[in-house]
């Protein structure tokens, strides 16, 4: 090559070396990495606010790639909750709104919809997603379009609705409800559910919560459902009908 066309080369080659160093030093996104998802935490119980309160979070927490919103009490006024969004390192407190449900606190105990932060362990949405793409992967077509078929975000509900569902009334587990234990083809197109048994202090009372995604989308319009363990395991996946 002539000296003055490689010259002329070098701006190129040194714009392009720069985009990919750009590329390769990009951090994961903040569902996708358990260290942010934990700083995260801890610098949402430090706020000022609270003033060494141990802050409550309210009904769900919701965890996607870029940012995380909660809704937490009001530490000085239970009937107040306020809702908080971590983005790009910082906590920034929004809307205010009315807790309906504070008087009914007390009397609920452990079935009311408020649970203490430091109950919840961030870093667990994180495995949540790993482990949703991992499915993900193994049906056709689930990630074929970008834009509608990717994991749209984690929720973390303080109660496990499931357990509602699946009690009568009587407080007897309902005989249509889904057993615990046992295993099926975890192969993507089988009528078999794949479950797993509860892992230990799966059905522990001080173990609340359910971790929650939307369903697997694949081709053809098949979706498969997807449940988590409160440790971010697998517990349910199966074809929907």
């Amino acid at each position: 090559m002539h000296p003055s066309a490689l010259a002329r080369c070098r701006p190129a080659v040194a714009a392009a070396l720069a985009l990919v160093a750009i590329g390769c030093s990009r951090p994961p996104p903040l569902l996708a990495d358990a260290a942010a998802l934990t700083q995260a935490q801890r610098a949402l119980a430090a706020l000022p606010e609270f003033a060494g309160r141990a802050p409550h979070v309210h009904a769900a927490a919701l965890f996607h790639d870029d940012d995380i919103e909660i809704a937490i009490v009001d530490p000085g006024d239970a009937r107040t909750l306020h809702t908080y969004r971590y983005r790009q390192g910082r906590w920034r407190r929004e809307d205010a709104m009315g807790h309906s449900c504070a008087q009914w606190r007390d009397a609920l105990g452990e079935n009311n919809d408020d649970l203490a932060l430091q109950r919840i362990d961030f870093a667990t949405a994180a495995r949540v997603r790993a482990n949703w793409y991992e499915r993900a992967r193994g049906v056709p077509g689930a990630l074929a379009d970008p834009d509608y078929d990717r994991l749209s975000g984690v929720w973390f509900y303080t109660r496990d609705h499931r357990r509602s569902v699946g009690r009568g009334d009587d407080g007897a587990v309902d005989s249509d409800a889904p057993p615990g234990g046992g295993r099926g083809s975890d192969e993507p197109g089988s009528d078999q559910p794949d479950r797993v048994a509860p892992g230990p202090g799966e059905r522990d009372d001080g173990e609340r919560g359910q971790w929650s995604t939307g369903p697997i989308s694949g081709q053809g319009g098949v979706g498969y459902q997807i449940e988590f363990g409160i440790d971010g395991s697998v517990r349910r996946f199966e074809r929907l009908r």
